[in-house]
């Protein structure tokens, strides 16, 4: 028997005790094994520390079915020796005795040995060896069959029942499997053992982040691995983002501050001009120069405010639908004179909790990105208990600009005049109050839509839920 033919044989001894082992442990199991496998499966997809156990688990068990193997083709290689080590005397006594003619003499002896003997035509094809050759073969599950074929023709077979083979190889392999489960049972521990080791230091990195816990003090970063020179990454990365932030925050509160005073005076002296002034001529241009710095105020007002933590931000209870009625004014300013028609369907009384200030700006921007992108048709605000919308009839608004319509600087054309802040600044009010903001689109324009914050809800005027 060749290597190949070994090699063939052990693993369909492999295949038949493991479909052995298999149907005798079938019925006990249950649909709560698989269902349980499934649930691990998903959780393995969403733990690192799982995956890399169960792939160090796999190895093990890799190697040790590639182990079985072997040791399968070793235990049919060393069996066919001594099964051919015990037939090569007993199939040549009996071709010796058979060239000597004495049939009975030859089935006496056959007998004697226990094992059973053909010649020539009473053997099958299958067993017929190349002229000059041996073939040792097993047929059965203690059954071993030797041919010999001489040069002139004649074919000799003996066949051998080798007693409680079959239950060797059963023991064996139960035994394998039995070292196999353990081993398997040991890996696994081994490796969620070592895989917690691994994906610990990551945890405590991710906890670290995740809590806002400074990382430069950490002895994360004083680590010479890999997870070391992650944390001091992020380190680093968290103090440029805190010397930025405060730059920002001192930008923008200094600049506010120093601009208050100047725009105080200029207030002041247009009230006096105004006051002074009799020039019914240069009466529209005082106005329109106090509505401009009036705007400038709480454009001044409001960066201070985004400028803070949302924590920070002074909150109370205020009137959302006199909030909405103030900005009429600021909405026919900008309408006057053209075909647009501007409704407002608004709740009576609505109390809210939140920053007027931050809840003004938000209101203004929409109604002025409405009014600046609107030819013509309408323009209509609603203002309910759950929040409020802003319709226009203004063209839709293309799919490449919805999706970065909220960054700043974000325009939607060229025509339009405008610096593309308006609704960055919405979305930036938005959050800082836990509203949500949101754009769809209707058969004739566009619809913007705020949601305020369950929180945020009050009885109304006329006690609905707001």
């Amino acid at each position: 028997m060749g290597k190949r033919q070994w090699i063939l044989q052990g693993v369909g001894n492999l295949t038949e005790h493991f479909l052995r082992f298999v149907r005798k442990r079938e019925g006990k199991m249950r649909p709560w094994g698989i269902k349980t496998l499934l649930a691990f499966r998903e959780h393995a997809r969403h733990s690192m520390r799982t995956r890399i156990a169960l792939s160090l688990a796999g190895l093990s068990l890799a190697c040790f079915f590639v182990l079985s193997l072997c040791g399968l083709v070793a235990y049919n290689f060393t069996i066919s020796h001594i099964v051919r080590w015990h037939m090569d005397p007993i199939l040549h006594m009996l071709v010796a005795a058979s060239k000597d003619g004495e049939k009975a003499k030859i089935h006496s002896l056959a007998a004697d040995l226990r094992v059973l003997w053909y010649t020539d035509g009473d053997i099958p094809d299958e067993f017929r060896p190349a002229p000059g050759k041996e073939e040792l073969n097993r047929i059965g599950d203690e059954r071993y069959v030797l041919v010999s074929a001489d040069m002139d023709g004649h074919v000799y077979a003996v066949v051998v029942k080798v007693e409680d083979l079959d239950d060797i190889e059963e023991a064996m392999f139960t035994a394998a499997m039995a070292c196999g489960a353990a081993s398997l049972l040991a890996s696994l521990l081994l490796s969620f053992w070592l895989s917690r080791r691994l994906v610990t230091p990551v945890v405590q990195l991710t906890d670290r982040v995740r809590d806002n816990a400074s990382l430069e003090e950490s002895e994360l970063c004083s680590r010479k691995d890999e997870v070391g020179r992650l944390a001091r990454a992020f380190a680093s990365r968290e103090q440029s983002l805190k010397a930025f932030l405060v730059r920002e925050q001192l930008f923008t509160g200094d600049v506010s501050h120093e601009l208050r005073t100047p725009l105080t005076v200029l207030q002041g002296c247009t009230e006096i001009l105004e006051l002074r002034v009799r020039d019914a001529s240069i009466t529209p241009v005082l106005s329109r120069m106090q509505k401009t710095l009036a705007t400038m105020t709480g454009t001044v007002a409001t960066m201070l405010l985004l400028a803070r933590k949302p924590e920070q931000l002074e909150q109370h209870h205020f009137d959302m639908s006199a909030l909405a009625r103030n900005e009429e004014e600021f909405v026919s300013d900008l309408l006057k004179d053209r075909p647009i028609v501007y409704e407002a369907h608004l709740a009576d009384h609505l109390m809210i909790r939140g920053n007027p200030d931050l809840a003004a700006l938000v209101l203004h921007n929409l109604l002025d990105n409405a009014c600046r992108y609107t030819s013509t048709g309408s323009i209509v605000l609603t203002l309910n208990a759950q929040g409020f919308t802003v319709r226009d009839t203004a063209p839709h608004i293309d799919e490449a600009v919805r999706k970065r319509m909220f960054e700043r600087g974000m325009r939607g054309n060229d025509k339009t005049p405008g610096s593309g802040l308006g609704l960055s600044l919405v979305q930036r009010g938005c959050e800082r109050m836990g509203w949500q903001v949101s754009h769809s689109l209707w058969d004739e324009g566009n619809v913007f839509t705020v949601v305020f914050a369950q929180s945020q809800k009050r009885v109304s005027g006329h006690g609905e839920q707001a």
